[in-house]
């Protein structure tokens, strides 16, 4: 009986929703690595996503729906600066300097980040099965960083990609608190415009676009680039934030996992990256803590249907 209803329960949306968030945003670090090889990260991260919200918000008015509210822009505001700017934006940045496996990692940490920001935020007790996964995960972060490892990564940019998945982790548990909008394509659009904006500054107070040549640019970047908006942000990341709003937290956080699985085979596909020992060993630590972490919360659900 039970699974009966869950089957027929079974939201086909969200099913392909977190398909395209596990597999999509998987992709992106390769796509990422194509794109920075001839474009300035800040640059590319701001055209990214203002021609991505362009598209949703041409969309939107099509629909006769492009009227944000306050409230909408206050929204869109708020996770257009953690998600984008201090999130995906340090992310294209650390790209150039880390392997995309070691990369993917650390952002993967943001799902720990989450379960404490959550705890902090309303007292949203984790089980003791996810204080586990939450201290495997922060055993294989400590590994990951420690010095023999950090030898030979470059120091900034793996603290820089740790406190982007903070970032990130902020940002969505915002978006899970704050009150949802009337319409989810234009919240998505007014995200990626005011996250695209801000990027456009952070550019130019770097000097990127006085030393950007578009000419200069490799048809592998722009094929990146392309991918990018088109894979990355219109339909990865409206994805992720359909199922922000639709799906519970243990769900929406299992890309967590998932993404660094994809990053990892892609990038020892096509950039010939290879693991140490000592990362293996770390990244299993914090795969199998988030993983774990997921485990109570689901088990919860089945229960409940």
């Amino acid at each position: 009986m039970v699974r009966t209803v869950a089957v027929r329960g079974v939201d086909l949306r969200l099913v392909v929703a977190v398909a395209a968030v596990w597999i999509l945003w998987g992709s992106t670090f390769a796509a990422l690595r194509y794109s920075v090889a001839t474009m300035p990260p800040f640059v590319l991260a701001s055209a990214r996503f203002i021609l991505a919200g362009a598209l949703l918000y041409a969309l939107c008015a099509a629909r006769g729906r492009a009227r944000p509210t306050r409230d909408d822009l206050v929204r869109a505001a708020i996770t257009g600066t953690t998600l984008l700017l201090l999130g995906n934006g340090v992310v294209v940045w650390t790209v150039q300097f880390l392997p995309t496996g070691i990369n993917s990692l650390l952002l993967s940490l943001s799902a720990v980040w989450m379960a404490l920001i959550a705890f902090a935020w309303d007292r949203e007790r984790p089980s003791h099965v996810a204080l586990a996964g939450m201290l495997m995960g922060l055993v294989g972060m400590v590994l990951l960083l420690q010095p023999k490892a950090i030898a030979a990564l470059p120091l900034w940019p793996a603290v820089l990609a740790l406190l982007a998945s903070i970032s990130w982790a902020f940002g969505s548990v915002y978006q899970r608190r704050a009150p949802r909008s009337s319409d989810l394509m234009l919240a998505t659009a007014l995200q990626m415009l005011i996250g695209g904006a801000l990027l456009a500054v952070e550019a130019a107070l770097f000097g990127e676009w006085r030393g950007f040549d578009v000419h200069a640019v490799a048809a592998a970047s722009w094929g990146g680039f392309a991918w990018l908006v088109i894979f990355g942000s219109v339909f990865a990341f409206s994805a992720y934030l359909y199922v922000m709003q639709f799906a519970s937290t243990a769900l929406a956080s299992t890309y967590a996992y998932v993404n660094p699985m994809v990053a990892v085979i892609l990038g020892m596909v096509l950039f010939h990256e290879r693991f140490t020992l000592l990362e293996a060993v770390a990244g299993a630590f914090i795969l199998a803590g988030v993983a774990l972490m997921m485990v109570p919360y689901r088990l919860s659900t089945t229960a409940s249907r």
